[in-house]
């Protein structure tokens, strides 16, 4: 398998509980404590209603793949000329949240809208991250 490359993020206080329940495995998006909105990417108030009174949730993983794209320049540098071309999917998760994030798998090239997705956290220098694969068929 391609060995795996990563942009590493800065946790801030909005988006370190996302980061360390990823390196767990596990997949929670904010939601806002007054408006009930649950939302993807964290930050410190309710995108709806601005409200800074937030939760979290756990999220399944699941979901479809609304859009996608296959990048076949290396914006990063040379190093990730191995990694072209990748996949990056804006997945509409089972909860109802959009996520932007990459799709891994040998058979990513074939992705098309509509296909059931699943989260996986492969493990790029020392961080667990939030990627998606193409769900099984059946």
């Amino acid at each position: 398998m391609l060995d795996l490359l990563a942009t590493p993020p800065n946790p801030t206080g909005a988006s370190a509980p996302f980061w360390d329940a990823c390196d767990r495995g596990e997949l929670l998006f904010p939601k806002c404590g007054r408006c009930g909105h649950l939302f993807y990417y964290p930050r410190r108030h309710c995108p709806l209603c601005g409200d800074p009174g937030l939760g979290w949730q756990r999220m399944s993983g699941r979901g479809t793949v609304f859009s996608h794209s296959h990048v076949h320049v290396a914006f990063q540098g040379g190093a990730w000329d191995g990694q072209l071309p990748y996949t990056v999917v804006l997945v509409d998760l089972a909860e109802g949240p959009r996520m932007l994030s990459r799709l891994i798998g040998g058979d990513a090239a074939a992705v098309q809208g509509g296909d059931a997705v699943s989260i996986v956290f492969p493990q790029i220098g020392g961080r667990r991250y939030p990627f998606f694969e193409r769900a099984a068929a059946g």
